[in-house]
């Protein structure tokens, strides 16, 4: 609750100062000072973020192709036989009938 009504005081100062005192000039020199250097971290923040991204994406398509290199000299599982693939256990409601 402190906290709530220091933040009211202080908005309600720094608009005071801004408006009413005549800082306002003092204000758009600082944010005009400000801003190139803002706009550079920013910029090397998008371009780390960036590269990171590619390199992510390379290792990515790198672990692709060496597990799809490995399925393909993975032996192939043996098939069973056509007379008892073509075999079909009756569903249990279909045995429930039958033995009735």
């Amino acid at each position: 609750m402190l906290s709530i009504l220091f933040g009211i005081v202080g908005i309600v100062a720094g608009a005071l100062w801004l408006f009413i005192w005549g800082a306002w000039s003092e204000f758009i020199s600082v944010l005009q000072g400000a801003m190139p250097p803002f706009l550079i971290l920013v910029g090397l923040v998008a371009v780390a973020a960036g590269f990171s991204s590619m390199k992510d994406n390379a290792a990515a398509k790198k672990e692709e192709e060496k597990s799809g290199s490995e399925e393909e000299s993975a032996p192939a599982p043996k098939e069973e036989p056509a007379e008892t693939a073509s075999r079909v256990e009756p569903m249990e409601e279909d045995k429930e009938e039958s033995s009735i």
